[in-house]
């Protein structure tokens, strides 16, 4: 029976959709491969990385084959599988390589680019990110997706791994957020209770660019992710948006504030108008976390209108003079939309990439 695919193809139990879920094991998968690799499942109670191992050391190696700049570090694996999943850099480029040269996506050939990390993994203990390339597992040469989940699977733990940096900007949409889409208002709800908490992803590897998808946490994310690449059906509640003709509400005045009596600071929220829909109301205590999305959704509007030719005063860009995110705007924030390959912000927004491509 079908029921069986998963224990099959990972040697593991389908992750379970409940509460329970951000504690169950997860796999590293190939996106190149045909379907998922059994690296079997993630053990929590492996030895934890020394201090040495979570930051690990920079090299500045020289590799022809390579983008110029960058930097390379070694990470120890102890766990039965990494909790990642690597996609090859061209299946990235209207996600987390958005904004990477072409130049550099091409250097990079078919090789393992991280785009999807299970939270409580080892590679995120380890200090892997999202962006970085897999360059050899215990000491031997990985050319793509494919054979990085073999090595992996088959080599010796502790398993020695070196890691490529891209020189560039990764860019990520997500994140844990409150939300408010069924009702017709267009302001603030009168109380905070009033508001769902969702994990919002604008885009990712499971969906197109233009979709907005909202998830109960970042485990059932992580779940559907896992599910979607097993050519599995998708056992969590997902919502989903088209931002196609949509337009954010006032966006040159830059996120809006509401006050609540029992809320010590006052939440930043934006105002997603879709077509023929609800307004959909996304919320953050503070404006570094509601960065990730906001801009997310920003792009995709901007690319539309860039499709489209002429913007009319409706669907006007945004106006960057009165930009809130600017340096200074919430000090002490850090990270956002776009951070450094090697440094990207752990907090809120994770994991993200390119769906695969239908086969």
């Amino acid at each position: 029976g079908g029921g069986d695919f998963f224990g099959d193809m990972f040697g593991a139990p389908v992750p379970d959709a409940g509460p329970a879920a951000a504690a169950t094991g997860a796999v590293a998968l190939a996106s190149s491969a045909p379907a998922p690799v059994n690296e079997g499942a993630m053990s929590r109670a492996a030895p934890a990385p020394s201090a040495e191992e979570k930051k690990p050391p920079r090299h500045a190696h020289k590799e022809g084959d390579l983008p110029p700049g960058g930097e390379w570090y070694d990470a120890r694996i102890f766990t039965p599988t990494l909790g990642v999943m690597f996609f090859k850099p061209q299946e990235l480029t209207d996600s987390l390589f958005l904004q990477t040269d072409r130049e550099i996506v091409d250097a990079l050939d078919e090789r393992p680019v991280v785009a999807f990390i299970v939270e409580g993994s080892s590679a995120r203990s380890a200090g892997v990110e999202l962006g970085h390339v897999l360059l050899k597992v215990n000491g031997i040469d990985v050319k793509n997706p494919k054979e990085a989940s073999r090595l992996i699977k088959e080599g010796p733990r502790p398993l020695p791994l070196l890691f490529y940096v891209p020189d560039t900007q990764v860019v990520v949409a997500e994140g844990e957020h409150m939300v408010k889409y069924d009702t017709r208002d267009t302001g603030a709800p009168n109380s905070a209770k009033d508001w769902k908490p969702k994990y919002v992803v604008i885009g990712g590897i499971i969906a197109q660019p233009w979709m907005m998808n909202m998830y109960r946490s970042k485990s059932e994310y992580d779940i559907a992710v896992i599910e979607t690449q097993a050519r599995r059906p998708i056992s969590v509640k997902v919502k989903q948006f088209s931002l196609q003709g949509a337009r954010i509400q006032n966006d040159w005045q830059g996120p809006q504030m509401v006050k609540y009596k029992n809320k010590l600071h006052p939440w930043k929220y934006i105002v997603v108008l879709p077509v023929a829909r609800n307004p959909i109301k996304i919320s953050s205590p503070n404006l570094s976390q509601l960065k990730p999305v906001h801009e997310g959704i920003r792009r995709v509007l901007m690319a539309q209108q860039r499709d489209r030719g002429n913007p009319t005063p409706h669907t006007a860009a945004p106006v960057r003079s009165a930009d809130p995110y600017g340096r200074g705007a919430e000090r002490g924030h850090h990270g956002g939309a776009e951070a450094r390959a090697g440094n990207i912000n752990q907090g809120h927004a994770e994991a993200t990439g390119r769906r695969r491509r239908e086969e």
